[in-house]
């Protein structure tokens, strides 16, 4: 009954999510005030202790929403000043060849936008971007997530990283660890997990286009790309690694994107391991259909500025590179900056009087005011945007977050309160204590293979790694402990997993078929990424027992 009874929110949550598909606002809400009465009624917690744990998971959510804010800000400011199209636009001229589009513009383009906004908007832009050139509409979703999947960790900025680590620094402390030692362990253990997966999936993307929707299906369009491919992996995931180990969170993806892109932009215009043959999909299933024309031209529409005003490609790009540039320069101890910033904090200790809630909001750190905002506003003033209109379009994203922010509220005040309910008067373990306990008994060793696919788990009903890594972060690093398994790689595991399940999750799947024109598909979308899915969650887990 008690380990029942201390799974029993989370179950609520992911059943609410997955089974009767309501939304991860309204199912958290359910599922928190199931743990406040646990917690209030079998675990005899204090009211006040599990208000003050509460009310600390709500300030800790802000955190991440002043960076999910900032990144869609600065996203529909691009769509509004045209410079998204720009950009988009400036694709369909590097090389005719199918293959070679949907691994720049899924894999890497999508990326960068993975690093620098996150939160579904890669697979929403890039799918119907990929519809506009030409691609069929099923082929754009699946290619579409099976690439949102590596960078997604480090995605805004790092934000699943940086909130799994403040969500488990309870743990590491009481475990004796260093928290500094443990989160530049975790980055690159993460980067090791993802990045051997990530070497494969532009052959994956290119499997896709070739076998399951060219029309000869010929073993031989497929194996003559596989060069391009793999290096289409590589300049990603050396960096990648690199970055991750030496650098920090915030920079794996949206950096190595970036390098990635200007080394197979590069490849593409010089022929370098690109096939004598050009591959494009058969005559007839290019013109899209009526209803995936009027959606392309929808979305067009959203991209467009009101009026268009002409940019250069380096203008369209340049928010992202003054924003890469500031996360370089403000994150790297050695250049002196980065001490003098995280200074500025606000400090809220012991909440509601309760000794062990304390919160701190470091100001001029946090990477969505500084630089995402700003840069967000700047970029509106600078392409001459009305001021009324740069008002509507920070209100319009305010909006797009609140269901969000309700979420991530609920999310990580539930896992507060399950973290410290050891502070009770039942004599009871914690709840995530107990469920710990009771996975170590039985799974043992095989915990390994369960681990990933927790992970896959949250993100495939919440649509979020940040939300699975929240829910299941501290519950993994426990269970990690009792089976004397590292709590890196298990830790690793999870968040490994919540990038994988990106790849079919609920919310991603119904946002890039409502923008492709392909609702209703969103079944036979699901099916047929699993499998990549699968194959890249097996691999994390040899990786994973390879470190281990």
């Amino acid at each position: 009954m008690d380990t029942f009874l201390a799974i029993l929110p989370i179950l609520i949550a992911l059943s609410l999510m997955a089974i009767f598909r309501l939304p991860a606002s309204r199912a958290l809400i359910i599922a928190f005030a199931s743990v406040v009465i646990i917690a209030l009624f079998y675990w005899k917690m204090d009211f006040k202790v599990i208000a003050a744990f509460s009310l600390l998971g709500v300030l800790k959510s802000l955190d991440i929403l002043f960076i999910i804010f900032g990144a869609i800000l600065l996203l529909n400011m691009l769509r509004k000043t045209g410079l998204i199209r720009v950009i988009t636009s400036g694709f369909s001229n590097i090389s005719p060849d199918r293959r070679i589009q949907a691994i720049i513009i899924a894999w890497l383009f999508g990326a960068f936008i993975e690093g620098s906004a996150g939160y579904g908007t890669p697979a929403a832009l890039v799918a119907p971007l990929m519809v506009g050139m030409g691609f069929p509409p099923l082929a754009a979703c699946m290619v579409a997530l099976i690439a949102n999947s590596t960078p997604v960790p480090f995605a805004a900025a790092g934000t699943p990283v940086i909130i799994t680590l403040k969500t488990i620094e309870a743990d590491i402390v009481g475990a004796g660890l260093s928290f500094a030692g443990f989160s530049r362990d975790l980055t690159t253990i993460i980067t090791v997990i993802l990045g051997a997966g990530g070497l494969f999936v532009p052959a994956i993307i290119a499997f896709v286009i070739t076998f399951v929707f060219g029309k000869d299906r010929r073993l031989r369009s497929f194996l003559e790309i596989l060069p391009f491919a793999f290096f289409s992996g590589l300049v990603f995931v050396i960096p990648y690694y690199l970055l991750g180990r030496f650098a920090g969170p915030e920079f794996p993806s949206i950096i190595s994107s970036l390098i990635g892109l200007l080394a197979v932009i590069a490849a593409a215009k010089f022929k370098f391991l690109v096939p004598r043959n050009t591959w494009d999909f058969p005559a007839a299933e290019k013109p899209a259909s009526k209803k995936e024309d009027l959606t392309a031209k929808d979305n067009e529409k959203l991209l467009l500025s009101e009026p268009e005003k002409p940019a250069s490609l380096i203008a369209a790009w340049a928010p992202y590179i003054v924003i890469a540039l500031y996360l370089f320069i403000s994150r790297i101890p050695m250049l002196g900056i980065k001490d003098p910033l995280r200074s500025v904090v606000i400090r809220i200790p012991s909440l509601l009087g309760v000794a062990a809630a304390d919160y701190s909001f470091e100001v001029l750190y946090n990477a969505g005011l500084f630089p995402f905002v700003l840069v967000a506003l700047l970029t509106g003033i600078w392409r001459k945007i009305k001021g009324r209109e740069i008002g509507r379009v920070t209100l319009a994203t305010a909006r797009q977050v609140q269901p969000i922010a309700i979420a991530l509220f609920c999310a990580v005040a539930l896992v507060q309160v399950m973290m410290n309910s050891n502070l009770n008067n039942s004599g009871l373990p914690g709840m995530l204590t107990q469920i710990a306990g009771r996975l170590a008994e039985s799974t043992g060793p095989v915990y390994l293979l369960v681990a990933p696919f927790i992970g896959i788990l949250g993100a495939f009903v919440s649509g979020s790694c940040t939300v699975s890594c929240i829910m299941f972060g501290s519950l993994q690093f426990q269970t990690a402990l009792l089976l004397n398994l590292s709590p890196l790689v298990i830790v690793g595991l999870q968040v490994a997993g919540g990038a994988i399940g990106n790849m079919f999750c609920i919310n991603n799947v119904i946002a890039v078929g409502a923008t492709t024109g392909t609702t209703g598909s969103e079944g036979k979308i699901i099916a047929m990424n699993m499998l990549p899915a699968l194959f890249y969650t097996l691999l994390a887990v040899f990786v994973g027992w390879i470190i281990l």
